[in-house]
């Protein structure tokens, strides 16, 4: 703790003065008893040279913890700075840099820990594979940069139609997008499905040469199973993307489900 500044000097300037009286005493002192003027003498040599070091230990103690302070504010300054830039690192890495979707190395993880919860609590789980439809066309005849706004706009819809804390989308590749749906059978997963595809398809963005609409439209693959103990996350996926590619076949701008 430093010590008071103020109260510090008052002290010091009251025992200088005190001194000052002493040495004035020893100097006016008619030397009639020489062993104890020598004696007092040389305690007011020691006190002064004493009250100097105290007075100098005081000083480099303040200015010692002074520094200690702004070393501790700036270390956690420091330390607050790396925490921000961490976040920020972990962010890049899980996050997909065009559309602002969790990455696929994301999902992996994600449908990991969900696979697991699923068959410790017994619940059902559900993926839903997404696909832009015509996006090729879209991007040859509009161009690679309206492709990319395409690809922003279809992922913010996509974020704000899944509206429970655990449930996860993420761009899965190209124009490509998965979602998964913890403690969710296969009715909600289909509702969350046709969510999806309507909110798109109520967008209306521009798709003049699209083969099923003047407008941006998804086709999409639900698989659910109440049995994720009997299998691996794996097949639900593959099932998934067996019945978009169904989905794909019956005309687009739909959802075909399926539940292992």
């Amino acid at each position: 703790m430093i010590l008071n500044k103020e109260n510090d000097e008052d002290i010091f300037r009251k025992e200088k003065e005190v001194i000052k009286n002493a040495e004035k005493f020893v100097e006016n002192y008619d030397g009639s008893n020489k062993e104890i003027y020598n004696r007092y003498k040389n305690l007011l040599k020691n006190y002064k040279d004493l009250l100097n070091q105290i007075e100098y230990i005081i000083k480099i103690s303040d200015n010692y913890q002074l520094d200690l302070i702004k070393a501790k504010d700036k270390l956690q300054k420091e330390i607050e700075e790396r925490k921000k830039a961490e976040k920020e690192l972990k962010e890049i890495s899980t996050r997909d840099q065009l559309t602002g979707l969790y990455n696929r190395r994301e999902f992996e993880k994600i449908i990991k820990k969900e696979w697991r919860n699923s068959i410790r609590k017994a619940t059902p789980i559900s993926i839903i594979m997404i696909d832009i439809d015509n996006f090729k066309e879209f991007n040859d005849n509009y161009g690679h940069l309206a492709g990319d706004n395409c690809l922003q706009k279809v992922s913010k819809i996509m974020q704000n139609t899944l509206k429970r804390p655990r449930d996860f989308v993420s761009r899965y590749g190209g124009e490509e997008f998965v979602a998964i749906l913890p403690d969710t059978d296969q009715e909600g997963a289909s509702h969350v499905a046709e969510s999806i595809r309507k909110n798109i398809e109520k967008a209306k963005i521009p798709h003049k040469i699209s083969l099923v609409s003047d407008f941006v439209t998804v086709s999409l693959g639900v698989a659910t199973t109440n049995q994720a103990d009997l299998l691996v996350y794996e097949e639900l996926l593959d099932e998934a993307d067996s019945a978009l590619y169904k989905a794909k076949e019956n005309g687009k701008n739909r959802y075909v489900s399926v539940e292992i």
